[in-house]
């Protein structure tokens, strides 16, 4: 058995601080030689945003717009609220959608006679080619008119997306 006194465990507390204080600073130079003096940082999000609070439906198709110009990683969220001014209940669907359906998403409301339903609809998508967004509704032909109320868009761009079926 090995009898240490406090005086030959303090030497050696105090030799290990400065070895550990040696490399710290070793490796700090060492990374201020290489040229990354701080951690890389992840860029903030872009928020883009459109809205309209009121639209009113009266054919089968209504397209909301059409928003060009995405580049790179986004969340999108869309929502308005449908109130079908109408006597007869009908089906109603809003549909967004990136580049031409690479990624889409949908929500089908029926709607009683002045029934009004929230929709939101969301799709996360890497813009790589036409940078196009779309967002509309439908609903069946000869049918009493919708109003959307509030209608929001919001895109985010973000520096990942890990997309994938849970």
């Amino acid at each position: 058995m090995h009898m240490f006194t406090s005086a030959a465990l303090g030497m050696a507390r105090r030799t290990w601080v400065r070895v550990a204080a040696a490399v710290a600073v070793a490796l700090g130079a060492g990374l201020l030689v290489a040229g990354n003096a701080a951690p890389a940082q992840a860029a903030p999000p872009e928020v883009i945003s459109r809205w309209n609070n009121h639209r009113v439906h009266t054919g089968s198709l209504l397209n909301l717009n059409n928003f060009t110009g995405f580049s790179g990683k986004y969340t999108i969220t869309a929502k308005t609220h449908a109130h079908n001014t109408g006597n007869s209940t009908i089906n109603y669907t809003c549909t967004l959608s990136a580049e031409g359906g690479a990624d889409t998403d949908f929500t089908e409301v029926t709607l009683g006679p002045g029934a009004k339903e929230s929709i939101v609809v969301h799709v996360v998508h890497d813009f790589t080619g036409t940078g196009m967004l779309a967002f509309g509704c439908t609903k069946p032909a000869g049918t009493a008119t919708v109003n959307l109320n509030q209608i929001k868009l919001t895109a985010i761009k973000v520096n990942t997306l890990d997309n994938q079926p849970f």
